[in-house]
């Protein structure tokens, strides 16, 4: 490839050529984003339903929240202990459920058709939005909380939908974002095999990566923290405190940061 494609966090050309890796060809910028070159990157969803039974195992309603989607909670919690709170990529909604039992008034943003029409049916205690971006029937400046987990790494356009985010939340609203961690001494041992180098993954962040672009749509950096793993282990609690160890040790996976929109 005779030019390295522009950086989708910071328009800049990318720096150095990770190599191929499924269906994503790899680069990292300066800025230290790691990404997908968007011109040769195809959507592996692009014509299907995520939620789909042949894609994800079957969902037996109604749903009750886990220690993980709790845990998230928490964190949010930290920060904001009631309002209006949009999750933007809320899946299946399990999250939105242990934000409505912490109080928040929930919506539950998602493209996936059949996770919409499900959560209508079943769980009608929260607002359901199927899209892939915020309408305009929500207010800018209505939202108090603003949470993706797992969903910026999804993102083609990063920057558009943080600007968007930006301008629906209110001033001193909390933003909160979950990731895959690309910093992650798991991830500099196992390269371009490590877990969360996937298909439908077009960006790979670190703590710094991810401030710097989040900073940039006009949000401050709340607090960092890192999980070891996607989940929290509700069989087996006795690993959780090992899970911790590590994550101080620098081998935690998952990155999850809460920024606060400036008051301005």
């Amino acid at each position: 490839m005779s030019t390295s494609p522009s950086c989708p966090a910071c328009d800049a050309h990318a720096a150095a050529d990770l190599g191929q890796a499924g269906v994503c060809h790899l680069w990292r910028c300066a800025c230290g984003l790691v990404f997908a070159d968007r011109a040769t990157w195809r959507d592996p969803y692009s014509n299907k339903d995520y939620y789909d039974p042949a894609h994800q195992p079957e969902e037996h309603y109604p749903l009750q929240p886990t220690a993980t989607e709790r845990d998230r909670i928490v964190t949010v919690q930290r920060f904001a202990q009631s309002g209006r709170l949009l999750d933007f990529g809320g899946g299946i909604g399990r999250t939105g459920l242990a934000a409505h039992a912490a109080g928040f008034q929930t919506i539950v943003l998602e493209d996936s058709h059949k996770a919409v029409s499900d959560g209508k049916t079943h769980h009608p205690e929260i607002e359901w939005l199927e899209s892939k971006t915020i309408p305009d029937s929500i207010a800018d400046g209505s939202l108090d909380v603003i949470t993706l987990f797992h969903v910026l790494e999804h993102l083609t356009e990063p920057r558009t939908v943080l600007a968007q985010i930006h301008r629906k939340l209110r001033p001193g609203g909390l933003l909160v974002i979950e990731v895959p961690n690309w910093g992650s001494h798991v991830r500099r041992l196992r390269g371009l095999h490590w877990q969360f180098v996937l298909d439908h993954h077009v960006n790979h962040f670190t703590a710094a990566s991810l401030t710097r672009l989040v900073g940039k749509s006009g949000f401050k950096l709340g607090a960092v923290e890192f999980r070891r793993t996607f989940a929290v282990n509700e069989t087996q609690g006795w690993k959780e405190p090992l899970k911790k160890l590590l994550c101080l040790l620098g081998f935690g996976d998952i990155l999850r940061c809460s920024f606060l929109k400036s008051n301005s």
